[in-house]
Parts: C-alpha cells; sequence; structure tokens
C-alpha cells in the first residue's frame, strides 16, 4: 500500500518530461526517501502507462498538455496536501531535503521555499531561488558557489518552479499568473506576483536537491533572457526603464562578456512589453492578509520511508 496518510501534510508532484529517463530518475529518488505523511503525484498527459506498475505508490493525474506547467496545475488543483513539493526531471531527492523546508513554513508570510540544488559531480550550487539585481533580474542565488551566504540568501525574491516548495492554495492562484509555457518565465513572474500580495519567497539553505544537468537553464544569459524578463517586470512592477537599465546593466557585466548580450536584450525590452501585458495577469495571488490562518506546525520531523526490496 502507498505510504499515504488520509489528509497529507504534504504532496510531492513530479512531472513526466519528454526525457523520461530524467523524469525516472527524480521520481525514484523521491520514493527512496519519501517521508511519511505525504502524498506522491506523477502528472503526465494521458500517454504515459507507468512501465513499472506504481499505482500502489503513487498518484497518477492526467493533464490536457505535456507542458510542464500544465501538469503541475492540474496536479496542484487536486493536491491533497497543505504543502505541495515540484520536483521536476533532472532534479534528486536527498535524505531529510523535506524537513528544512516545511519548517520555513511556520512564518505565516512565507509563500515558497527554494531549495539548494548542486551539480552532482562537481557539487557547486546551481541555484537556491533567484533575486534581481541592478546588474541582472532572475539571479540564481549562489550560483557557481560552494557555500551558501546569509547576505546572498536574504536577497532571495522567488524560486524556480521546478525545484520548490509551495503553500497549496498559493500555488494555484500562481498558476494564473503566467499564460504561457516557460519555465523561467513563469518562475519569474510568479515570484513578482507572490512579493506584491505581501508573501515571501525564502531559501532553505539545509534542503538539498542535486542536478544531473551541467548548467541549468536558469544561468544561461541571452538577449532574449534580458528582454521578456524585463519586459515581465515593467508589466509587475511599472518601475522600469529600459533604457536606464540596460545600460546600468551593461556597465555591470563588462567584465562578464556573456552577460553583454543579455543587458542589451534589457535595453529592448519595450518591445515585448506588449505581448508581457496579455500573458501576465499579476493580481491572481490572493493577498497575504486575506489568505487562511496559518497553524503553527508541530515541532516533529517526516521519517523517511524505504521502499520495500
Amino acid at each position: 500500500m502507498p505510504n499515504i496518510s488520509p489528509i497529507p501534510r504534504l504532496t510531492i508532484v513530479v512531472p513526466v518530461t519528454e526525457d523520461l529517463q530524467s523524469f525516472e530518475t527524480s521520481l525514484i529518488s523521491v520514493l527512496e526517501h519519501q517521508p511519511s505523511g505525504c502524498e506522491v503525484i506523477v502528472a503526465h498527459d494521458g500517454t504515459y502507462e507507468d512501465p513499472f506498475d506504481l499505482g500502489d505508490e503513487v498518484h497518477f493525474v492526467s493533464a490536457d498538455s505535456a507542458e510542464t506547467l500544465e501538469l503541475i496545475a492540474a496536479s496542484a488543483s487536486v493536491a491533497r496536501g497543505r504543502f505541495v513539493h515540484v520536483l521536476s526531471g533532472g532534479f534528486k531527492a536527498t535524505e531529510g531535503w523535506v524537513d528544512a523546508a516545511l519548517e520555513k513554513f511556520e512564518h505565516h508570510d512565507v509563500a515558497a521555499i527554494a531549495a539548494v540544488v548542486r551539480d552532482e559531480s562537481e557539487g557547486a550550487i546551481a541555484g537556491a531561488g533567484w533575486f534581481d539585481s541592478a546588474t541582472r533580474l532572475c539571479q540564481p542565488v549562489g550560483a557557481s558557489q560552494t557555500k551558501l551566504d546569509r547576505r546572498g540568501v536574504a536577497k532571495t525574491d522567488g524560486v524556480f518552479i521546478e525545484a520548490s516548495f509551495w503553500r497549496r492554495d498559493v500555488l494555484r492562484n500562481a498558476c494564473h499568473c503566467y499564460r504561457g509555457s516557460d519555465l523561467l518565465e513563469f518562475s519569474y513572474a510568479s515570484g513578482l506576483a507572490v512579493k506584491q500580495a505581501g508573501w515571501r519567497c525564502v531559501t532553505a539553505e539545509q534542503s538539498e536537491l542535486t542536478s544531473d544537468r551541467q548548467h541549468p537553464q536558469w544561468n544561461d544569459a541571452s538577449f532574449r533572457r534580458g528582454q521578456r524578463l524585463w519586459a515581465i517586470r515593467q508589466t509587475a512592477c511599472k518601475d522600469r526603464s529600459s533604457f536606464k537599465d540596460g545600460f546600468r546593466a551593461l556597465l555591470g557585466n563588462l567584465a562578464r562578456p556573456s552577460r553583454i548580450g543579455e543587458s542589451i536584450g534589457q535595453m529592448a525590452g519595450s518591445f515585448a512589453a506588449t505581448e508581457m501585458k496579455r500573458r501576465i495577469h499579476i493580481d491572481e495571488i490572493t493577498p497575504m492578509e486575506e489568505g487562511e490562518a496559518i497553524l503553527s506546525m508541530p515541532s516533529r520531523s517526516f521519517s523517511p520511508a524505504r521502499r520495500a526490496a
């Protein structure tokens, strides 16, 4: 029988991605380290045939699309846990990764939590959430470092959806903030929306995942990245000046040639503004003060439930 309590505290969502091997690796890592008192949802587009006969261990949810965001939205809509953890293909759970994250939800204004994602082979941090700076938008926290520092963690503005924890109801709302399929754009737009609604996104320093991808797309610099993220920020916050922002970023990135194109993209951000006005719906998040009362969580840890051999 699956290790699921009648009313689980946590729902872990593992969407089926195009790379089936990465998906299966992620799912296996979850089942190996699965804590008690949670449910596991595998979301797919109706074509996944469960070759490992996991029907007794996971809950399969079918969506109308194979797009990852659609799969996450479908899972969030039926999740029974008060909190939802999204773990996409290519990321692996580690021992005890849930405890440190859920502790952060004891703070009533925390809506989403970023796990620390490390490169599996080198140990360097790929990201632990994201923050905005004068030189770059949606910069991964701790990228390329081996250890997080407190100042970096304190800057966290949002999470990357592929490796994140959420209050279930906030995630359900966040799924309506962005009309599109780009995971980075969703992560950025939802983080801005959460912040404007009075919630916080934080990093759980002791919650670690590993990645089999050497260079996650979170940190890939490009003209398109700069242009579209600038347009998202302007749509959400209306605090941008494309030339001023791009020029300031350009000066700050002169020693980083790979980011110069992205800085120029910010200068051209206004050309993507009309599209983003259609895609971004920043007011979908229920304001924090109007959300449900947050009860203190019991001071106990999850105990991993090992699969039978």
